[in-house]
């Protein structure tokens, strides 16, 4: 990723959503502040600037019997 802040838009229009939508706007900016500063305590930028966020995931593959 190439910012703190390109993780946080990332997952505010996906998974966090929900939660955001629950909060006051003054809520939601001390709740992104501070995330912001976990992000960067967990998360520092690699040599190249960048991050490296690891994202698991997990993929199904079916087949349908014959």
């Amino acid at each position: 990723m190439p910012s703190h802040q390109a993780i946080i838009d990332w997952v505010t229009a996906t998974g966090l959503r929900p939660w955001l939508q629950d909060l006051t706007e003054s809520e939601q900016q001390l709740f992104l502040k501070r995330y912001h500063q976990m992000l960067e305590e967990q998360y520092p930028l690699q040599e190249n600037g960048q991050i490296l966020l690891a994202f698991p995931r997990l993929f199904i593959v079916a087949r349908r019997m014959e």
